[in-house]
């Protein structure tokens, strides 16, 4: 579930987990009813595991007992069941240390073997990687996505971070204003937003007053073809990605290199257009783009296209 703050996102993983009631409508887990018109069923009977924003781990228990806390109800062998999901999240060896003795990645494996322990039916995440500095967010965040597709675990992952839901989640709800407005695929998320809203809100994001006529589309950048036919007076959606850039004689073309933003695996060049709209490209951080270099552009591929704001 990706989102910005305040849209509804912890309330709604609160709501599955049984900590706040429905006012309407209904939760089923598998195809078990949980919460419903009259009915709600107690978070502790809900085979639901959780892993907390601030890891929530006891500072005066071991890793494993912090780990074979939930399982007083479990039926198997409860020594077994924790050295087995220690040895999945990779925590061999650290069963006797103390939460404190841990660096934040390990703590938050122990969180998640913590919620794994008891085979839940769902695992539920709200915003685990929050606390973690860069580098080490986006190599816990690969292992945790390892740790739950080998255990077969089936996870509600909230996030306002689009880099994170996009490369942790199989599927992706975007919520915004307190409604899931499209859940799909990363990749449909991103090169299909359903709306102007979701195309501002994932990912970056050119727009440019257009003509459609069925399945093309003229605009400033000239025609182009579109993913979904449209009619009428229409906002195109070019994602940087989609822009070619080159560099040309200085009589040859009125636009020009204004910024650009360098992050090393690439560079975010903006070119004023003769309109004086600005053009965002995303492009390989070999080529060195000067201030007020004259550049040639062409969009690559297919673009989408939203009725006029207003219209």
């Amino acid at each position: 579930m990706l989102g910005p703050s305040g849209c509804g996102k912890t309330t709604t993983l609160r709501l599955i987990a049984g900590f706040e009631e429905l006012d309407a409508g209904a939760i089923e887990i598998g195809e078990n009813l949980v919460a419903g018109p009259g009915f709600h069923l107690p978070p502790e009977r809900r085979r639901i595991g959780m892993v907390f924003q601030e890891y929530a781990l006891f500072p005066h228990l071991t890793v494993e007992q912090n780990i074979g806390f939930g399982l007083h109800r479990y039926a198997g062998d409860v020594r077994r069941r924790v050295a087995t999901v220690m040895e999945l999240v990779g925590l061999d060896g650290l069963a006797q240390r103390m939460p404190q003795e841990l660096s934040g990645g390990q703590q938050q494996r122990v969180a998640l073997a913590r919620a794994l322990a008891p085979e839940p039916d769902v695992i539920l995440l709200d915003e685990p990687f929050s606390n973690l500095d860069t580098g080490l967010r986006a190599r816990v965040r690969s292992e945790v996505r390892a740790i739950l597709k080998e255990a077969g675990a089936t996870a509600v992952f909230v996030t306002h971070d689009q880099e994170e839901a996009m490369s942790l989640c199989d599927q992706v709800a975007v919520m915004l204003h307190g409604t899931v407005q499209q859940m799909a695929t990363p990749q449909q998320i991103y090169h299909q937003p359903a709306s102007r809203a979701i195309a501002e809100f994932v990912g970056d994001a050119n727009f440019f007053p257009g003509q459609a006529d069925g399945q093309e589309v003229e605009c400033e950048l000239g025609r182009l073809y579109l993913q979904y036919a449209a009619k009428g007076p229409v906002d195109v959606l070019i994602r940087p990605e989609n822009v070619a850039v080159k560099p040309v004689a200085s009589s040859a073309t009125p636009n020009r290199v204004r910024s650009v933003t360098f992050y090393g695996h690439d560079q975010l060049v903006s070119i004023e257009l003769p309109s004086g709209h600005m053009l965002d490209a995303r492009l390989s951080p070999i080529y060195n783009f000067a201030m007020g270099q004259p550049v040639s552009i062409a969009v690559k591929g297919l673009v989408m296209a939203y009725p006029r704001s207003g219209d």
